[in-house]
């Protein structure tokens, strides 16, 4: 649906639900199209940011 590929794709969608990694905007604007505004950039950023102040706290490995 979304063509994640490569040698662990769920691995990356997990990184991408983390926050642990950046989804290419592409991708991004898709999740918010099919999901009908039910996952937003915004909500993702939200998330991008809780993991990145986390990480900064030296919470997260």
């Amino acid at each position: 649906m979304f063509g994640i590929s490569g040698k662990n794709a769920a691995r990356t969608w997990q990184r991408y639900e983390t926050g642990e990694r950046v989804p290419p905007i592409d991708l991004l604007l898709r999740m918010e199209m099919i999901s009908e505004g039910q996952v937003t950039t915004a909500s993702w950023a939200q998330v991008r940011q809780v993991y990145v102040g986390k990480r900064s706290e030296g919470a997260v490995a």
